[in-house]
């Protein structure tokens, strides 16, 4: 979707705040055509309905919500869990079934009891202290992008840069030699597409098909080769991580395991950073604050990971019903989280459509909460605090480039840039 106008912004604005049917504002909120303009009806629709029961969001019935109280509440809840039949979204028939089996093998829809296990010994070689230690090799990678674009005068941010940062460093994490970073770099836009819900051709799926069974043989070769030469890189931590009783990861597990990393750790860190540098660029006052005070570069993260999300949506269910407000949710129920929706309560946050890059405290949910936080939080915030500092410093007359508008991508769950033109 191409960028919208202040005066689209504006009609769509008054258009949410005339609408009653909270069906009819569900419907313009997964329009595709509506994602430079979706917060006006998120508000409408928290105001309206906070807590709807539809079958619009995931083709079954769910309860979708909207405010950010009952997002936290139902993200802290040690019996509520990922939905397994999440995956069933992907389902295009068996000419796409490679696809869908390698997601049903990730963190996202992996049964209780298997997801513990697996998150539990993944998290063990992915800590915070473990990701700080890649401080150093982070910020050369930037320093290289830029060094490479400077000269250039103008990129688009989306595939020079936000694309290929967080790429770069998972596959070095993953011991993936720089010469295989091309190939990577065509599956990753392939299965990223595949993962979208509209809009999935024929040729979409066998490109996902192909980019699935390519990534699927590589990292069970790269398993292979960690286990006859171990390397101080995380595949060989993963490789050699071992539970109380002694039991590891299954060759399967770590090929999901590397597959839910790899699109998770570039996928979502691509779209906070092309999003924050499109926000702060509409607001000038803001980047030059930031510019002038650069020691508040780490709040001003958290507050553009709280502006724009770019997990939009995800989904919960519980074996036991439990208590929303008056709201009973029943065992076996979804229900559909607008985390978005939640970052932008104006119950929780102050004046929460402003971009306010010294608000503290920042509890957003950008994250997530629980047992199913993001694994690479850590990592994305270091990536993005290092792109920021690097670009704020080297690019002083990074500007939108008027020739060219940024577009959003066509995405029902992940909210992010297409592309982002700019000039320096």
């Amino acid at each position: 979707m191409t960028e919208m106008s202040e005066a689209d912004r504006a009609r769509d604005t008054a258009i949410a705040a005339d609408l009653e049917d909270p069906h009819e504002i569900l419907a313009l909120i997964l329009d595709p055509k509506r994602r430079g303009t979706l917060h006006p009806y998120l508000h409408r629709l928290r105001e309206v309905a906070p807590i709807l029961h539809t079958d619009q969001a995931t083709g079954r019935p769910a309860w979708v919500l909207t405010r950010y109280a009952e997002i936290r509440d139902v993200l802290r809840r040690p019996d509520v869990r990922s939905d397994e039949r999440g995956a069933d979204l992907f389902d295009v028939g068996p000419e796409g079934h490679h696809f869908v089996d390698m997601q049903r093998n990730t963190l996202l829809f992996l049964s209780p009891r298997k997801h513990d296990h697996v998150r539990e010994l993944i998290s063990r070689a992915f800590t915070p202290r473990a990701v700080e230690l890649r401080q150093e090799r982070v910020q050369t990678v930037v320093d290289e992008l830029i060094d490479r674009l400077a000269p250039l005068g103008r990129m688009d941010f989306v595939h020079d840069f936000a694309f290929r940062l967080p790429m770069a460093v998972i596959c070095e994490m993953l011991g993936v030699p720089p010469d295989d970073l091309p190939q990577f770099y065509d599956w990753a836009q392939d299965s990223s597409r595949r993962a979208e819900i509209g809009g999935i051709t024929d040729e979409i799926v066998s490109r996902g098909e192909r980019a699935t069974l390519g990534y699927a043989d590589y990292f069970m070769k790269l398993i292979e080769d960690h286990r006859r030469a171990p390397r101080f890189d995380l595949m060989t931590a993963l490789i050699d991580t071992r539970d109380e009783e002694g039991v590891g990861l299954s060759d399967e597990d770590l090929v999901g395991g590397c597959y839910i990393l790899l699109q998770a750790g570039h996928g979502t860190t691509q779209d906070l950073l092309g999003m924050g540098i499109l926000a702060l660029l509409q607001r000038p006052e803001q980047l030059e604050f930031l510019r002038q005070t650069p020691e508040a570069i780490p709040t001003a993260v958290e507050e553009l990971l709280r502006f724009d999300t770019s997990v939009q949506i995800s989904q919960r269910v519980s074996d036991e019903p439990f208590q929303l407000g008056d709201t009973t949710i029943g065992a076996g129920e979804v229900c559909v989280l607008f985390n978005g929706a939640a970052n932008r309560d104006p119950a929780m946050f102050a004046d929460p459509d402003r971009l306010e890059i010294a608000r503290t405290p920042n509890a957003h949910l950008s994250f997530g909460l629980g047992r199913h936080t993001c694994l690479g939080a850590s990592l994305a915030r270091l990536e993005i605090r290092t792109a920021l500092e690097t670009i704020l410093r080297r690019l002083p007359d990074l500007r939108l480039d008027g020739d060219a508008p940024h577009a959003y991508r066509d995405s029902l769950f992940l909210r992010g840039l297409d592309t982002l033109p700019l000039r320096f």
